[in-house]
């Protein structure tokens, strides 16, 4: 069984799209020098996403302390790439179809998704990467596994047969995915990435998450998400999880200074922080 690039554009195609605010904002901040004023005009154009933004900026995922009651004032206190990927999240989330006939958990996903994110600002934090600019990671941890839903929700006879497979086995699922469908959701989470007109950084991690062969030579992000993603299936209930974990490779070892035991010791703050999270699924779609 092989699926076939054009049946895979368009499993991709049929993903929804983002609103026009959110495109626009993408548009507007691809070239890295938006000016503030116009990112929170386009984003208090449209009111629900303001509502949104608002409510993730005065979660405890920031816990700044104060009431921020306008777009502007969130830029001010968090800065116009934590507002850009802020509306990324929530489009991204609010996108991704909730259920599926593939017998694909959206629970599980949802708190394997969640678990990455968290793992990876506190590893962001670690490494010296200033708190605003965290939120990067935590987004890209939180959509690293976006793949699995559109095959989930593209082929679910397939998938099912995917999924079933990985759990006898016991074996990491991408080998799965290549063998049975000629391609796996790393892959397919990048096209939608690029699809969705995502921060190519974002688009990526998303394909190079479980590319060990690949991690002397991945930024920082990617690394951080190889690491966070292995230290979420540590924490995958048994009976639901999809994957195994994987051992981290010589680079990402020594970019960390930890081996992945280390590492889940000194993330002892990650229960903390997955709470404070869960604002993002929360918001745009409802608690998964």
């Amino acid at each position: 069984m092989s699926a076939d690039n054009r049946k895979l554009f368009e499993m991709v195609e049929r993903m929804p799209t983002f609103s026009q605010s959110v495109v626009r904002i993408l548009q507007l901040t691809s070239s890295g020098d938006a000016a503030p004023k116009e990112l929170v005009r386009l984003v208090e154009h449209d009111p629900i996403l303001t509502m949104k933004v608002l409510k993730l900026v005065n979660s405890a995922y920031f816990g700044l302390g104060r009431q921020v009651t306008s777009i502007k004032q969130g830029v001010v206190y968090i800065g116009v790439n934590t507002i850009k990927h802020l509306a990324i999240s929530i489009a991204a989330i609010g996108a991704l179809p909730r259920e599926n006939a593939a017998g694909f958990d959206m629970d599980a996903f949802w708190t394997h998704s969640l678990v990455t994110g968290s793992a990876a600002r506190l590893i962001a934090q670690r490494q010296g990467i200033p708190r605003n600019d965290a939120t990067t990671w935590f987004i890209a941890g939180l959509l690293h596994d976006i793949g699995q839903v559109v095959l989930a929700h593209g082929m679910p006879a397939e998938y099912r047969t995917v999924l079933k497979a990985a759990r006898e086995r016991g074996v990491c699922i991408t080998g799965v995915e290549r063998e049975l469908l000629g391609t796996d959701h790393a892959e397919i989470g990048s096209l939608l990435g690029a699809h969705w007109k995502l921060p190519d950084e974002l688009v990526q991690t998303i394909a190079h998450h479980h590319d060990a062969a690949a991690a002397a030579s991945f930024p920082p992000l990617g690394m951080a998400i190889f690491a966070a993603n292995q230290v979420a299936k540590l924490t995958d209930h048994p009976d639901r999880a999809v994957s195994r974990v994987e051992p981290l490779p010589d680079a990402v070892r020594q970019w960390l200074g930890l081996s992945l035991e280390d590492l889940v010791d000194v993330l002892d703050g990650l229960p903390a922080e997955l709470d404070a999270a869960r604002a993002f699924v929360q918001i745009p779609g409802g608690r998964p």
